[in-house]
């Protein structure tokens, strides 16, 4: 019991972790401010599919999916830099 606690605990900690190095990314920061990436972040539907932490699940969105198509919103996107993001 105290194993799942613990592990749970230390995976609260890592997405917090995770949560306060992308914001600390003015590049991210730009991207999630977006008014179309709000309204998606809003639609219940997607909160479902993030909420899963499945990648292929939530680029595969048709709301995200949108998103990439959007010349403007496609273009903060490729400012974003997984590696410096995602420490690798």
């Amino acid at each position: 019991m105290f194993d799942k606690i613990s592990n749970g605990m230390k995976g609260a900690m890592g997405q917090f972790q995770m949560m306060q190095k992308l914001m600390q990314n003015e590049n991210f920061r730009a991207f999630i401010a977006h008014p179309k990436v709000r309204e998606l972040f809003g639609d219940p539907d997607f909160r479902e599919v993030a909420k899963t932490q499945d990648f292929s699940k939530i680029l595969s969105h048709p709301g995200f999916a949108r998103l990439r198509q959007d010349p403007e919103v496609a273009g903060l996107m490729a400012k974003i830099n997984p590696k410096e993001l995602l420490g690798g």
